[in-house]
């Protein structure tokens, strides 16, 4: 498969991943389903976002930043499930501290990530070329 297809193709299914759990478990249809529903469904549709990601970056051919797609996602889903989970037994933390790591998942359940990827990757490429000359 060519590369640059298979990148772009990534996007979209990142992009279509990310509007399924805005639509279905942030607004949209999210009032219909119980919390704890909205609560799995973030966290399936986030793991799900990191392989097919991974696999466009990996096609893409840069090293380092399919390396740094893995370990960003993977430390966002480890804080989240973390919270998650010391949340539901002890409830120690706030709304403020939530409101936080809502945001963060947020941030992980968005296109944003991948195109500031690839927005890193052209500046990086551009200045390379540049001193180069």
């Amino acid at each position: 498969m060519n590369k640059k297809l298979a990148f772009w193709l990534s996007f979209i299914i990142v992009a279509a991943l990310c509007w399924i759990d805005y639509q279905y478990f942030t607004e949209g249809h999210a009032h219909l389903i119980t919390p704890l529903q909205r609560q799995i469904g973030h966290i399936l549709l986030l793991v799900a976002i990191m392989p097919v990601g991974y696999i466009g970056w990996r096609f893409y051919g840069i090293q380092w930043i399919y390396k740094l797609w893995l370990i960003s996602y993977a430390a966002a889903i480890a804080i989240i499930g973390i919270t998650g989970l010391i949340q539901w037994k002890t409830g120690l933390f706030g709304i403020v501290f939530l409101d936080q790591i809502s945001s963060l998942r947020l941030f992980f359940t968005s296109p944003l990530p991948y195109f500031m990827l690839y927005i890193i990757n052209k500046v990086v490429h551009t200045q390379q070329n540049h001193v180069n000359k």
